[in-house]
């Protein structure tokens, strides 16, 4: 029998191999993140440095946009990749928690942040550096944390370059909605590793409610059926954030917001402020006490937020105020009024109402925050649109405070 001289063994040829086994002309096993001849001779592979950029027109069709793309990618017509086909982007391990690309806009959203945006979230120093530098790194960590950040840094952009309001409050719409569904793994246990994540997405997703600029007659965007309890709730979700998140969140990487925070709410506190507030509240606290004679638990509820309401009135409604107000300031009220009151508020009681309209006076006094602006006149037309006829007169000196007219809500 005729025998054969051995010859070169068969191989599948390698058509989608990293640039360097092409450049040394060798078979690439294509494996991911780098491939083995690279691992073997300790250089960096092409797959794991430019993984997007590498794959073939037919791969490439097969991937869709990640989650920080624009609006633009949105349905791009791009198929999802098949359960089947190979792992064409490098694992998370490699890359970490975060999507590996970014569209430019986002880049700029993110640098208008650190050199804008987050200046205008407190006074204090300490706290203004936390949120230029703490609150990214967590993001980066947190997608939803980032992409919450990035959202209401696109409403603020909105504002300062109003020939790119369109796209940026399309962004800032795109981001929050991302930021929503992504939030949710970390929110049903409510783990303590996620303390301060979860602080920063309730906090900024409080901030997004009020600076969201809203169509005719949709103020209360975020929200199912757009109530003022649902709003209201919204912002007492931080308690419970905080409540779970321990004394590590209080004292770990936030610390400085919290510092400040116990500083205001000693001030809320102080004999002084309920004195100074007991004015603004008296006429109010009469009529209650006149409405609710016959129901002494009713009673009871009411007067614990009017007694909050008056140190919060006598902290924002006062003559010579050393220093600027903050939000804690006034929305501390929110924080402590009781759930019996905002299921009052839930039903509409017209009571409760009024005694929201009250704090609404003190809302005014920090809109020189841009994503405050006129966030209490909003209020107050929201009250006006559900309160019984019968009790709009009630309501004379919050709107005087708002807006000096009594005819804008009539």
């Amino acid at each position: 029998m005729a025998t054969f001289p051995p010859g070169r063994r068969s191989h599948r040829k390698s058509r989608a191999g990293c640039a360097q086994c092409k450049k040394r002309k060798v078979k690439c096993d294509e494996s991911r993140p780098h491939c083995r001849n690279c691992e073997k001779h300790g250089v960096v592979c092409s797959f794991t440095s430019t993984p997007s950029a590498l794959l073939t027109p037919k791969a490439e069709s097969a991937v869709s946009p990640v989650s920080l793309s624009g609006p633009e990618s949105v349905g791009s017509g791009r198929a999802p990749p098949s359960a089947q086909g190979p792992q064409l982007l490098p694992s998370l391990s490699s890359l970490g928690p975060f999507p590996s690309t970014l569209a430019v806009f986002d880049l700029e959203l993110l640098h208008h942040w650190t050199t804008s945006t987050c200046y205008t979230l407190s006074r204090s120093p300490a706290v203004q550096t936390v949120w230029r530098d703490e609150a990214p790194r967590i993001g980066f960590a947190t997608p939803a944390v980032l992409h919450t950040l990035l959202a209401f840094s696109a409403l603020h952009l909105a504002r300062s370059d109003e020939s790119r309001r369109g796209t940026c409050l399309a962004h800032a719409q795109m981001h929050h909605s991302t930021a929503v569904r992504q939030i949710i793994p970390l929110v049903s246990p409510l783990a303590r590793d996620n303390g301060a994540a979860l602080f920063l997405f309730s906090t900024l997703t409080c901030m997004f409610s009020c600076a969201k600029p809203s169509e005719d007659g949709d103020f209360l965007v975020l929200f199912e059926r757009g109530t003022l309890s649902e709003w209201a709730r919204l912002f007492r979700g931080t308690t419970t954030v905080i409540r779970t998140g321990g004394e590590d969140l209080r004292t770990g990487r936030l610390a400085p917001i919290f510092t400040n925070g116990t500083y205001l709410v000693a001030a809320h506190r102080s004999p002084q402020a309920l004195e100074q507030g007991k004015p603004h509240v008296w006429e109010l606290q009469r009529m209650m006490w006149r409405e609710c004679a016959a129901d002494p638990s009713l009673r009871s509820i009411y007067q614990d937020a009017i007694d909050e309401l008056a140190r919060t009135l006598g902290l924002a409604i006062k003559p010579g105020v050393t220093r600027r107000l903050e939000t804690a300031d006034v929305f501390r009220w929110l924080l402590d009024v009781s759930d019996e009151y905002l299921n009052l508020l839930c039903q509409e009681a017209p009571i409760a109402l009024v005694v929201f309209a009250y704090w609404c006076a003190s809302v005014r006094q920090i809109e020189w925050m841009w994503w405050m602006e006129g966030l209490s006149s909003r209020l107050m037309t929201q009250i006006y649109s559900v309160l019984d006829q019968r009790y709009r007169d009630w309501l004379s000196w919050p709107r005087d405070i708002i807006t000096g007219s009594y005819d804008q809500f009539n």
